[in-house]
């Protein structure tokens, strides 16, 4: 199983477009991923310049999907890990090892009717709707005694800036956490991703 539509992942101005309900995609687990309509990109393969209209989706991989490559006769081969161009003959090998981004779908399986009957247990993120209650109902508390600890101001760098603000904002709409005025304070440890983010 693979994509069968070609979705990009919106971006921060992305977030500001309506949803559109209309364009309505499904993950392979059977959750909905929320779609803000579909913007033209180009892509360069094998020397030829394809132009297409990707949905714009709450994901964070771009797939090219079976339209993409229907429209354009390009076949993935699988077994020598090459993608091909039906028009021409012309191969171009596929990224891999371990940095290479691998997008698995699994076939039915054992647990198929638990993930059916529970899919809000099995979703890939944590996101609710902001100020709803959370419908797991579990909620923590952390005592604490004595005068409240902090730590000095630290200026971060720009790039680090604006990714924790964007973390932050992403966290806040989600509903997981919200701005608060506390003496308690902590420094804020970011730490590279294996995939430079």
């Amino acid at each position: 199983m693979g994509a069968v539509r070609s979705i990009f992942p919106l971006s921060r101005e992305d977030r500001k477009r309506a949803l559109n309900p209309a364009a309505s995609l499904m993950a392979a687990n059977g959750s909905p991923i929320l779609s803000y309509g579909t913007s033209p990109l180009s892509i360069s393969i094998l020397g030829r310049r394809h132009s297409w209209d990707f949905f714009i989706a709450d994901v964070r991989t771009p797939l090219l999907g079976a339209d993409f490559f229907a429209n354009f006769g390009l076949a993935v081969d699988v077994g020598r890990k090459r993608l091909l161009d039906t028009d021409s003959c012309q191969s171009l090998p596929l990224a891999t090892g371990p940095k290479a981004p691998t997008i698995c779908s699994a076939a039915p399986h054992q647990y198929s009717q638990l993930l059916k009957e529970f899919p809000d247990e099995f979703r890939p993120e944590l996101r609710q709707i902001a100020g709803t209650p959370a419908k797991h109902g579990i909620y923590h508390h952390i005592e604490t005694k004595g005068p409240p600890a902090h730590a000095r101001f630290w200026r971060l760098p720009p790039r680090c800036l604006q990714e924790a603000k964007n973390a932050f904002a992403e966290m806040e709409r989600m509903g997981i956490c919200k701005k608060a005025s506390s003496l308690w304070a902590s420094l804020l440890h970011m730490v590279q991703k294996p995939d430079g983010s």
